[in-house]
């Protein structure tokens, strides 16, 4: 209590906080909106096994997000959630996390395998597969889920610090601190020794003129998957780890908050400016560009 009553002294405008946090957790939110409406509604365009895992990463960001913006909201209203609430909320929007992580390692499989064994990807990601892997993804959400529903672990948004925190009354709270960074660790790591194949890959590679317009678009999408990887990592360590170089400072507690809303707005981002798919439908939806469509002429001899 000592340690809050301490950084409530600051100087720090909670005000400012709070906006700061509603408006980057709404405006990736939006973004994320805008990615799944597109997928959604271009089904026939975005009809390949790696755009439906987009999609369920787009539902799962913007579940993390929605979470994230109503932290802000009580921060500007100077409102506490109800414990209850605050347990529920707690655990979504770290069992989202969670499950994020198996949705970016299954990314990485799939450009690994679209790049150095496009043999056998049709029959790995055919629909019927696809189903099952997604719905395993999502079944570590709910697995975590209940735990953090059940008394063994709970976690919760202190407004007046700024932080999702676990609380350290619950008998599991260092066993689920633990398990997340391994998890994440493992993860990431399989997945950036996905991408090391696939770089060893594309060196090795020799492709026919024809083939690189198809392939320019799967090194995009490659590039998306690396960065989505790389940042997520980078902030599981840094959540574990900001403790031992980081100042005890609520600037820290609403940094570590944007970083991890920045990370359920990368995905967004970079389908809107680095996958030309979606940038170009994206330009589309908005009337920037027009839809090429190609007509056929018929003449009657």
């Amino acid at each position: 209590m000592a340690v809050v009553t301490s950084l409530l002294k600051d100087g720090v405008n909670d005000t400012l906080c709070g906006f700061i946090i509603t408006f980057l957790a709404t405006l990736f939110l939006t973004l994320n909106i805008i990615v799944l409406h597109l997928l959604n509604n271009r089904k026939s365009q975005f009809n390949s096994p790696v755009y439906e895992q987009l999609f369920h990463m787009a539902v799962n960001d913007s579940m993390q997000l929605s979470v994230h913006t109503l932290s802000g909201v009580c921060i500007l209203l100077e409102y506490d959630l109800p414990e209850s609430l605050n347990k529920v909320f707690g655990g979504i929007v770290d069992c989202t996390w969670v499950s994020w992580i198996a949705f970016s390692f299954l990314l990485s499989f799939n450009r690994f395998l679209a790049f150095c064994y496009p043999v056998y990807y049709d029959a790995f990601f055919s629909k019927r597969n696809v189903r099952f892997q997604i719905a395993a993804c999502w079944a570590v959400m709910i697995f975590t889920l209940l735990i953090y529903l059940s008394p063994l672990c709970t976690m919760q948004f202190y407004r007046l610090t700024f932080e999702w925190q676990y609380t350290e009354s619950t008998p599991w709270h260092f066993i689920m601190h633990e398990c997340e960074l391994y998890w994440t660790c493992l993860m990431m790591s399989l997945s950036f020794i996905n991408y090391g194949f696939i770089v060893i890959r594309m060196k090795s590679m020799n492709s026919a003129c024809n083939n690189r317009r198809r392939g320019n678009q799967e090194i995009r999408v490659c590039i998306q998957a690396v960065c989505l990887c790389i940042y997520t990592l980078f902030v599981q360590l840094h959540f574990y780890f900001e403790q031992y170089y980081m100042p005890k400072s609520r600037y820290t507690n609403l940094s570590a908050n944007v970083m991890w809303i920045f990370n359920c707005g990368m995905n967004p981002i970079l389908c809107l400016t680095v996958n030309l798919s979606i940038k170009n439908a994206f330009l589309e939806l908005i009337h920037v560009k027009r839809r090429q469509t190609c007509v056929t002429v018929t003449i009657a001899s």
